[in-house]
């Protein structure tokens, strides 16, 4: 029942991000969608806006230029003038001479743009009028189907443009418009009228966007479809104008997309539509690829999220199952650490790490309880008769005194000193007893080696009102004369020097001239030192003092080596600050905690 939990925990956890990401991704493709729609529109109506500006140009110049075409009739010869103002005044037919006076007027006024595709001249009074076609030489009689004969007729404004027309006339082109307009002041009464070419304003089905078929545009005036791209020219069935410029309009039932542009003169528009169909479907092109993006993206991405979850859940089993078998004590057992899962790894390792600590820890105190047992029983043997070894001693010291041999009396008693030291001394001693003990072990040894072995002590006298662990020094003295003393050389050497670390700490340090070590060697040697003894082969002296010290001040404390660059090697020692007096109240609080 308790492994649903984690389960569930992993489920409902996926569950919550997989829904998260979910509506992220949602916002997103909605985004993308949303700017690409924005995108396509703007491109459509950028396309639109340039036809119609385009467009409104062109036209905007074809008017703003008609009345440039009259220029020739004030700036050439006074027969001209002459001969258009009879045109205009008298009823009678033009002779040869005057035809070709003619022509040669309309020819110059047509060269004035190159738009112009024919020029005419009409006047109600007389019975024929004359067209000049811009690629004829001479002029032609305005036939009775010229197709703006009625527009002419009821003329009532002195400008006027008229929508596109068919004319026979294979010189002029087949589609044109036309602008009338009146003739020059004092002339007389009449319409000069002048025919564009609408394939002027077919350019602008260039700029058609290819994905788009049914964009077009037009250009009305007065009701008159003056070109519309798509050749229809049923002003009815087209849009026109009515205030609002731009936006969706329905036209013959049909919804389209519609911009406007004033051009030319007040009554003028270009407009320029396409289908809101089209339109639409132009705009969403990419939507469907990007929502097929998206449920593919989707789909995909649970996939591989239950694969993670169920790669999740498989490896937290295993991580479930390794706590459950160490939860069993079975404390040698190792996490495997080749999880795929970022993090995993390291949380095994940091499991692995634990219970080897732990385990380290089990065996250290087993190991310690033992060695605690050992010595409670080698002091039990050692107290069996110590009065024996004393009175033995005693007896000895006092015949060497007897027989003159003060010295070896001497060193008897020393000997005798030591031995009380080690069997039933205190744990925690003075500085000065435990200096004074190793001044004790080192007239022993020094009596062995006589002149060829020297020692110093340099303390801090205050700290010698501080306490330590006994038989510190007896041990790396003892060290010394088994790894580093020469006897071939007359100026061994060892120092203890003792000074305060910082206020709470304080070091001590052996130092000897001995043979010394290599880099390698002390590396070695302070790994060994560190290392936990886990049986009694293991038990050497510096490890044992090692051990000893780290008990007795916390992990923190302790000795290390280092080589000296002169030759030997020195001790470093690091131990707490703490009275005689000290230590004892604090025994006496273990002894008797509060509440007892």
């Amino acid at each position: 029942m308790n492994n649903k939990k984690p389960d569930n925990h992993v489920n409902n956890l996926f569950l919550t991000s997989a829904s998260v990401f979910c509506i992220l991704l949602l916002i997103f493709s909605f985004l993308a969608i949303y700017f690409s729609y924005h995108d396509k529109k703007s491109r459509i109506t950028s396309s639109m806006e340039m036809i119609s500006t385009y467009t409104s140009q062109e036209y905007g110049n074809i008017v703003n230029n008609f009345w440039q075409a009259y220029m020739p009739v004030y700036e050439t010869m006074k027969e001209d003038s002459a001969l258009v103002k009879s045109y205009f005044a008298a009823e009678d037919e033009l002779t040869p001479q005057e035809k070709n006076q003619l022509s040669g007027l309309l020819k110059r006024m047509s060269l004035r743009d190159n738009r112009i595709t024919w020029i005419a001249l009409y006047s109600a009074l007389r019975p024929v009028n004359y067209i000049q076609y811009a690629n004829d030489t001479s002029v032609n009689t305005l036939p009775d189907s010229f197709p703006y004969l009625k527009e002419l007729t009821d003329k009532k404004q002195q400008m006027e443009v008229y929508g596109m027309r068919y004319l026979n006339a294979a010189s002029a082109g087949n589609e044109t418009f036309a602008i009338s307009g009146g003739v020059p002041f004092g002339f007389g009464k009449g319409s000069i009228i002048i025919g564009y070419k609408t394939s002027t304003l077919a350019q602008s089905a260039t700029l058609f966007p290819d994905n788009v078929k049914s964009m077009a545009y037009y250009v009305i005036s007065n009701g008159q479809v003056v070109y519309n791209s798509e050749g229809n020219y049923d002003i009815g069935s087209l849009y026109q104008p009515d205030g609002e410029t731009d936006g969706i309009r329905t036209v013959n039932g049909i919804r389209k997309y519609v911009q406007a542009l004033p051009s030319g003169n007040a009554s003028s528009y270009v407009v320029c539509s396409i289908n809101y169909g089209d339109m639409f479907r132009a705009i969403h092109k990419d939507t469907p690829l990007l929502l097929a993006v998206f449920i593919a993206f989707f789909g995909f991405s649970v996939f591989i999220g239950r694969s993670i979850q169920r790669q999740v859940a498989e490896e937290v089993a295993v991580i479930k199952e390794g706590l459950n078998i160490l939860a069993e004590n079975n404390l040698d057992y190792q996490l495997p650490t080749n999880f795929r899962q970022n993090g995993f790894p390291e949380i095994a390792q940091d499991i692995n790490m634990m219970s080897s600590r732990l385990n380290e820890s089990i065996k250290k105190a087993y190991y310690f309880e033992l060695k605690q047992k050992d010595a409670e029983m080698a002091e039990l043997q050692a107290t069996f008769n110590p009065h024996f070894l004393y009175n033995t001693l005693e007896m000895l010291r006092n015949k060497c005194y007897s027989n003159g041999d003060s010295q070896t009396a001497g060193l008897i008693a020393n000997l005798a000193s030591i031995f009380r030291s080690f069997i039933g001394a205190k744990t925690f001693v003075t500085f000065r007893e435990e200096l004074a003990f190793s001044k004790k072990y080192l007239s022993l040894l020094i009596a062995r080696y006589g002149d060829l072995v020297s020692f110093r002590y340099d303390f801090d006298s205050a700290l010698l009102n501080y306490g330590i662990i006994r038989n510190v020094f007896q041990l790396l003295i003892e060290n010394y004369f088994v790894h580093g003393f020469d006897a071939n050389r007359p100026d061994n050497e060892i120092e203890f020097i003792g000074t305060f670390l910082d206020e709470d700490n304080i070091q001590l340090l052996v130092k000897d001239n001995g043979y010394g070590m290599t880099e390698e060697e002390v590396v070695v040697l302070n790994q060994k030192i560190e290392e936990p003894i886990r049986h009694s082969r293991e038990n050497f002296g510096l490890k044992n003092l090692n051990q000893r010290l780290k008990l007795f001040y916390g992990p923190s404390y302790g000795l290390h080596i280092e080589k000296n660059e002169s030759g030997g090697i020195t001790v470093f020692i690091k131990i707490r600050k703490m009275t005689v007096e000290e230590y004892e109240e604090n025994r006496k609080q273990l002894r008797e905690p509060e509440g007892d």
